[in-house]
C-alpha cells in the first residue's frame, strides 16, 4: 500500500529499511508541507508493523489488522487529533472517551471524513488544539499491553497544536516510552514544537509533491482533461490533498471568471470592470477572489512560458490570449517575477481582511500599467 503515497519515496524507503533491519525507532517526527501524505504514511507504517502478511507485502491492506487500522478501530492504534475544548469540562477521559456529546459528534464526523474523503477539509465549530487531557489519555493507553498487535501505534496529528502544558507533559512520555510503543508525530510547522521534543524523535522529512505527480494522480482518479489536470496541479503548488480537493469542489468556474477579467483587461473596458468588481463586495466571495488571484499567477507564468517553454503552458486552450498579453509587453523577463510577487502580496492582504474590491482594483490597475503603459 505504500505505493499509493506519491512523491515521498525517500521517506518510505527509510521506513521500509527500518522494518527490514528490525531497527524501529520508538518515536518519529514526520514533517513537511501540508497535504503531502504525512498522516497517511504514519498510518500505513503503523499498519505495516502489525500486519499479518509477509514483510515484503506489508502493509497488505487486506488482513484483519490492516482493515481495523483503516477504519480506526484497531485496539492498538491510538490517534491524537486536535479538537475543540468544552469550557470547564475535561476534554477526554484517560480511557479515550470524549465526554461532551456535541464535541463527540464532531469528532466522529472528523474520523468519518478521514476514512472516506481524507483530502477534504474539515472544520470544527470551535478553535481546536491538543490539550493535556489527550496526553494523559495517551500516557495511560501506552502503558497497557498490546491487545492484538506486536506494537501499540500512536499517531499525533498536527503535533505543533499541543498547548504548552500538553507539550511539557508529552516530553515526559518521550523520556522512556515503552519498548512495544511506536509514537509518530506529524507537523507542517516543526519550528513550533519544543526543541526537546524534536531532539527525541527520528526526523523524517516530507517534500512537496511534484506538479507532474499531482497531474498524473488527478488524471488517473478523476478522468480530467489534460488542461484541467495541469491547472489544478499548478494551483495545488505541491499539495496533493489540495489538488484533489479543487477537483472535488469543481473550481473550473473560477478559471472562467479569470478569463472574463482578462478580456476586460485586454479591451481596457473600465466600465465593464466596475460591473465586474461589484461581485466581490461580499465576504462570501473571499475564497473565489483568492482562487482568481492564484489563476492570475498561473497566467503570468504562462506568458513567461510563451517566450521560453511552450510545453509548460497550462492554459493551452487560451494561447491566443496569452500571445495577446505577451505582444502587449514582450519584456516578460523584466516584469513576470515582480508581478507574481505582487499577486502573492495581494493574497496576503486578503488574509488580513483588506477590502476585496480594493484589492481587485489594485490588481486591475497594476496589470493595466504593465500591459498598457
Amino acid at each position: 500500500m505504500f505505493n499509493k503515497i506519491k512523491g515521498q519515496d525517500k521517506a518510505i524507503s527509510i521506513l521500509k529499511r527500518a522494518m527490514e533491519n528490525d531497527k524501529i525507532a520508538n518515536t518519529y517526527l514526520f514533517y513537511g508541507p501540508e497535504g503531502v501524505g504525512k498522516f497517511t504514511t504514519a498510518l500505513y507504517f503503523g499498519m505495516a508493523l502489525n500486519c499479518h502478511a509477509t514483510l515484503d507485502k506489508r502493509p497488505c491492506g487486506a488482513c484483519s489488522s490492516c482493515q481495523k487500522s483503516l477504519s480506526f478501530s484497531h485496539p492498538d492504534l491510538i490517534c491524537v487529533f486536535p479538537f475543540p475544548k468544552e469550557t470547564n469540562k475535561a476534554d477526554i477521559s484517560v480511557e479515550g472517551e470524549i465526554k461532551t456529546e456535541n464535541i463527540l459528534e464532531e469528532y466522529k464526523a472528523y474520523i468519518e471524513n478521514k476514512i472516506k474523503t481524507p483530502w477534504k477539509e474539515f472544520f470544527f465549530s470551535k478553535n481546536i488544539g491538543i490539550r493535556i487531557a489527550s496526553i494523559r489519555m495517551l500516557e495511560h493507553r501506552i502503558q497497557l499491553t498490546p491487545n492484538e498487535g506486536t506494537y501499540k501505534i500512536c499517531i499525533i496529528e498536527d503535533a505543533d497544536q499541543m498547548t504548552p502544558q500538553a507539550a511539557n507533559a508529552f516530553l515526559k512520555t518521550l523520556e522512556e516510552p515503552p519498548a512495544d510503543t511506536i509514537i509518530i508525530l506529524t507537523t507542517s510547522r516543526p519550528n513550533s514544537l519544543l526543541p526537546t521534543i524534536i531532539s527525541r524523535c527520528q526526523q523524517i522529512p516530507f517534500n512537496p509533491v511534484t506538479r507532474k505527480l499531482i497531474e498524473q494522480k488527478l488524471e488517473e482518479n478523476k478522468s480530467l482533461e489534460i488542461i484541467e489536470a495541469k491547472m489544478y496541479a499548478r494551483i495545488a503548488n505541491g499539495n496533493m490533498e489540495k489538488g484533489l480537493r479543487l477537483v472535488e469542489e469543481g473550481r473550473i468556474e473560477t478559471r472562467e471568471q479569470t478569463v472574463e477579467f482578462l478580456h476586460i483587461l485586454i479591451n481596457q473596458n473600465d466600465l465593464r470592470f466596475l460591473d465586474f468588481v461589484i461581485r466581490y463586495r461580499s465576504s462570501k466571495m473571499l475564497n473565489k477572489l483568492t482562487e482568481m488571484i492564484l489563476h492570475l499567477i498561473i497566467w503570468i507564468s504562462d506568458i513567461s512560458y510563451f517566450k521560453h517553454a511552450h510545453s509548460e503552458i497550462v492554459n493551452l486552450d487560451k494561447t491566443d490570449m496569452i500571445e495577446t498579453l505577451y505582444q502587449k509587453n514582450p519584456d516578460v523577463d523584466e516584469y513576470a517575477s515582480d508581478l507574481i510577487n505582487f499577486l502573492e502580496e495581494m493574497l496576503q492582504r486578503l488574509q488580513g481582511h483588506v477590502n476585496q474590491q480594493l484589492v481587485l482594483t489594485e490588481i486591475y490597475n497594476r496589470l493595466s500599467k504593465t500591459f498598457f503603459p
